[in-house]
């Protein structure tokens, strides 16, 4: 019986221990993380971003490893994306139709891993990114690097055409100034992990 009772606890010390390990989760670090959004105008080139919230969500790495995410929802408040010009943040709130669709989000369905490195790796983040309501499929691309045994770091950016999306060039002063269909969104997220990440999360999903 004694042998059994051991036996019994070792099963249920190793099902603990698996599912700690399937819970890890990754959160993000908004006060070093950041999302900038590039356009050009007849005058000059201007930027937005966003300011993040405090509160931020933890997003589950199941089995402990970064290729296995997927189904988990990125969402933004649109008027957390600021500018210092003032009359073009406000002419990009009203082109994003803000009232009417207050998120812009991003559903990420696969990451396929590209290649790796100790403590770095390149990927595609697969998914459906939404604005202004109007879905589009997106591939981006991302650096990943490992900062220390808790810490991750995500850097990449992407060129859009925001008629995709059916968003009007915002303008000003009566058509004075104009801006192009084109933006460039610069990425760099920083997130923190209850446990260890290494190069081991990603070993099993590289392509050929």
């Amino acid at each position: 019986m004694h042998f059994r009772h051991i036996q019994t606890l070792l099963i249920l010390f190793i099902l603990i221990s698996n599912s700690a390990i399937a819970q890890n989760s990754i959160q993000l670090i908004p006060e070093s993380s950041s999302i900038r959004v590039f356009r050009t105008s007849n005058i000059h080139d201007w930027e937005m971003h966003v300011e993040f919230q405090p509160q931020v969500s933890d997003y589950e790495l199941p089995n402990n490893t970064i290729k296995d995410l997927k189904d988990i929802q990125f969402k933004i408040e649109g008027i957390r994306l600021k500018s210092k010009e003032s009359t073009m943040e406000k002419k990009a709130h009203k082109a994003l139709k803000l009232t009417k669709y207050p998120f812009i989000s991003f559903l990420l369905k696969k990451i396929t891993i590209r290649n790796h490195k100790a403590t770095s790796f390149n990927a595609f983040a697969i998914g459906t990114l939404v604005i202004s309501g109007q879905s589009q499929d997106v591939k981006l691309p991302i650096n990943g690097n490992f900062l220390g045994k808790k810490k991750l770091n995500l850097t990449g950016h992407i060129d859009l055409n925001m008629s995709n999306f059916k968003i009007e060039a915002p303008t000003a002063f009566l058509g004075a100034i104009s801006t192009a269909d084109e933006i460039k969104i610069l990425y760099s997220l920083n997130f923190t992990s209850k446990q260890k990440l290494s190069e081991d999360m990603l070993s099993s999903n590289l392509n050929p």
